[in-house]
């Protein structure tokens, strides 16, 4: 029988390669289950799954359109008597937050972007009941080459994502562009959060910083200041990776 996964994560691309990288996992792990994913992507959705129940394993980012998932911890839905095991996902949390998330029933935080064998050990470890190989691991050093560093080499794999991710800009841009013109600093950060993972997992290292400076820049803006510069430069880059390929 499959082992039902629960994805909580609004950024279409990361679920891409979530999914992806458990396509891969019965090959990766010869004792490891075969595994039905289902993505959600707001506190709402993942409250009514979890409610129905039956999981395996969540693997939960934090910031999400409606809130925090750290809501759903909160609440006690990872220390519950068959509660299934948590992995928060997340592309930053500070060292203090790591002891809240352990008590509140986290067994595994992996730090995005996360290289696939490391994704896929810590699954397979889960779902067999024993220890992840890290419970806290330190993110990655930096290499040139991210098909070795986040796809195992796997350049078909790679290049997949890669264009799936090119297409899905044009709604980052559209995003972007409505929160830029509303001056809505919340939505634009939303959109910041969701690219700064992806770029770097698709190579592309100084685009991806430009999205976390803005990130924290929108995050530091008080109400009714305007926003802070960097929209533009990251949506002309952005226009300019989607233009190499061959996308208007």
């Amino acid at each position: 029988m499959a082992a039902r996964l629960l994805l909580i994560e609004d950024d279409a691309s990361i679920a891409r390669f979530v999914e992806l990288a458990l396509d891969g996992l019965p090959d990766h792990d010869l004792e490891a289950p075969a595994v039905e994913l289902t993505v959600v992507a707001s506190l709402r959705e993942a409250r009514a799954a979890l409610a129905a129940g039956g999981w395996q394993l969540v693997i939960s980012d934090l910031m999400l359109p409606d809130g925090s998932a750290e809501s759903l911890l909160a609440e006690g839905l990872a220390l519950g008597a068959g509660a299934p095991p948590w992995v928060v996902f997340s592309a930053g949390v500070q060292e203090e937050r790591r002891a809240t998330l352990a008590a509140r029933g986290v067994a595994c935080l992996l730090r995005k972007p996360v290289p696939l064998m490391e994704l896929l050990d810590t699954i397979a470890g889960l779902l067999r009941q024993r220890p992840p190989v890290s419970a806290a691991p330190p993110a990655p050093p930096p290499v040139a080459d991210p098909v070795q560093q986040h796809f195992g080499g796997d350049r078909a794999l790679f290049d997949s994502f890669r264009s799936g991710c090119l297409a899905r800009f044009a709604d980052d841009l559209a995003q972007g562009h409505a929160a830029q013109a509303g001056g809505d600093a919340a939505a634009l950060r939303r959109v910041a959060h969701g690219l700064k993972a992806v770029l770097v997992l698709i190579g592309e290292p100084e685009l991806a910083a430009q999205a976390r400076a803005l990130e924290d820049a929108t995050a530091a803006c008080a109400p009714g200041q305007p926003l802070p510069p960097g929209w533009e430069p990251l949506a002309f880059g952005l226009e300019g990776l989607r233009a190499a390929a061959g996308l208007s």
